[in-house]
């Protein structure tokens, strides 16, 4: 009997450590890096917890995705973040997100995505480039609230944790 354990496991098409010629075409560009956390979110969280997402979403427009459960509406906003960096919505954008969540009897969450390539030297570099294999790490939604300030309480070693 064969041992499969590391057949659906994907392979980089980089060889290890840092490549000495990148070329941007060969870099995840932050668009396409929100479009695969939104992706992340929506196949892996969302659907799976059985929500049911809004006509017209996902989107790469605030919110970036619109879902509803048990009579209540959710609206998404999504960031992505490359270990060690970890990004939150300042206070302007997110007091922004939530008066317009109100204004539909909606609860503003806020969805953080880690990606950490699974290659150390790649990932203390921050790069993220296209072919290569990254963990993802999603802690959960953070309820985003109208206060002056609001302190996200995830620190980057909690989103990177191995």
């Amino acid at each position: 009997m064969e041992n499969n354990t590391r057949e659906n496991i994907p392979e980089s098409i980089w060889a290890d450590g840092v490549p000495e010629n990148i070329e941007d075409k060969d870099r995840i560009s932050p668009e396409e890096l929100h479009g695969m956390a939104i992706d992340y979110v929506m196949k892996k969280v969302i659907l799976p917890k059985g929500f049911k997402v809004e006509q017209g979403f996902p989107r790469r427009d605030f919110p970036n995705i619109v879902m509803k459960r048990d009579g209540v509406i959710y609206m998404v906003v999504v960031f992505p973040s490359v270990f060690p960096s970890y990004a939150t919505p300042n206070d302007d954008f997110r007091l922004k997100v939530v008066e317009n969540a109100k204004k539909f009897d909606a609860v503003a969450l806020y969805a953080p995505v880690g990606y950490k390539s699974i290659d150390e030297e790649r990932a203390k570099a921050q790069l993220t480039l296209k072919g290569d294999v990254f963990q993802t790490m999603f802690p959960g939604f953070i309820v985003l609230n109208d206060q002056e300030h609001q302190d996200f309480n995830v620190k980057p070693e909690d989103l990177f944790r191995p």
